[in-house]
């Protein structure tokens, strides 16, 4: 079919928007972590791509106008899905070149449709906007409303570190460019390694995007990245198509092929799984008889006979942070980087996700830039119930000895 201006002006004028959306899978706790919602114009009953609708609407001067109608459309196609994690939705950041930014459009209408901003991740590609103080503001505004921002695409070159640096995101999604063939290409093996390094130093989470084959997966994998997106685990579709039994296939193999690379990689370090066991079992059976305004306390004296500990802190059920992230008092934090403060949201992050759905527990990460120290760590959790019955996650962060 002929896709005409007039085509894609009536799917416009008529808000003819579908919705589909492509799950974001954490291989460590086996489920999905987000969804992403695309959306397609409706016409006659074919699907159109939105690189048509975007492209006549930015001839038209509408693109902030399809923008929104595409936005209102998923959060609505998201809400009525009961058993939907967050929600990755893509705003098209070319309309801040010029326009005031955080009118609080997408606020609004997440309140509409009962979402909380801490279940939304808003995807920007940067490299669209011109207008650089726009971009903060609207960045920073929602970010102070409880919404995760996510940098969409990002590859290689100077530029990408600069956008990273400008926007300071809680999620990297590196670009299909790179992933694509990652498993025989060193030169995307070194980009992607130098992205996973920036994100670990600034704290956010990476996504390798465009995953189609089960080797890119482990390649990523064991390079650090922490979720994946692509072919190879699950197409854009509906929401009743999305995780069948091929779906759950595929991502039990990948983990059973990342559990026997990692065996066979020299490089990954031979862990002491039950010393990692017993620091993390002793501190929750201790907490476990505390009062709520005894915790910190607790973590000081706990933190203080533990020399291999960085810090501590405690996470509720929701994902917040419910007491100080208490640190060792000879640890020295490098410039750039600053404990986490009460009251910040861990939803997102393994170590809160795989306790919460019961997959890992104790969850035991990788080693990795600390965003409370600057140096080098690995998070322990697992849960304990208080008084009132209520879910509690622990996080230890262990300091990195010589010789791992």
């Amino acid at each position: 079919m002929n896709i005409t201006p007039e085509i894609v002006r009536n799917i416009i004028d008529n808000g003819d928007i579908t919705v589909e959306f492509q799950p974001i899978y954490s291989l460590n706790t086996r489920k999905f972590i987000g969804l992403e919602a695309l959306s397609r114009g409706v016409y006659e009953g074919r699907l159109i791509s939105p690189f048509f609708l975007f492209d006549y609407a930015k001839s038209e001067n509408r693109t902030l106008e399809l923008d929104r109608i595409c936005r209102e459309k998923a959060m609505k196609a998201f809400t009525a899905q009961s058993s939907a994690p967050t929600l990755f939705i893509n705003f098209e950041a070319s309309v801040l070149n010029g326009i005031t930014s955080g009118t609080g459009e997408i606020q609004k209408t997440a309140a509409e449709n009962n979402i909380h901003p801490q279940n939304i991740v808003i995807e920007l590609n940067e490299s669209r906007v011109k207008d650089s103080y726009n971009l903060l503001m609207f960045v920073d505004f929602y970010r102070s409303k409880g919404f995760l921002i996510a940098l969409d695409n990002v590859s290689n070159g100077l530029d990408t570190l600069n956008r990273i640096m400008l926007i300071n995101p809680d999620i990297i999604k590196i670009d299909r460019a790179i992933v694509s063939n990652i498993d025989t290409n060193t030169y995307n093996q070194e980009v992607f390694k130098s992205i996973i390094s920036v994100a670990k130093q600034i704290g956010a989470m990476t996504v390798a995007e465009g995953v189609e084959t089960v080797d890119e997966v482990i390649t990523c994998m064991l390079m650090g990245v922490d979720y994946f997106q692509g072919f190879y685990f699950q197409k854009p579709e509906q929401f009743n198509y999305l995780f069948t039994n091929e779906v759950r296939i595929r991502v039990e193999d990948a983990a059973q092929r990342l559990n026997i690379s990692t065996k066979k990689n020299a490089t990954v370090a031979n862990l002491s799984l039950e010393s990692y066991r017993r620091i993390i079992y002793d501190l929750v059976n201790r907490l476990s008889d505390s009062e709520h305004d005894n915790y910190n306390e607790e973590l000081k004296r706990y933190v203080a006979e533990h020399n291999e500990i960085e810090c501590a802190f405690l996470i509720n059920s929701d994902g917040f942070q419910i007491t100080d992230t208490v640190m060792t008092d000879d640890i020295e934090i490098l410039e750039g980087y600053h404990p986490a403060l009460m009251g910040t949201h861990h939803d997102i992050k393994n170590y809160f996700y795989a306790i919460k759905e019961q997959i890992e527990d104790p969850f035991i990460s990788g080693w990795y830039i600390s965003n409370a120290t600057g140096k080098s760590c690995k998070t322990i959790s697992s849960k304990f119930y208080n008084k009132k019955g209520e879910m509690i996650v622990a996080c230890v962060d262990l300091k990195r000895q010589s010789g791992l």
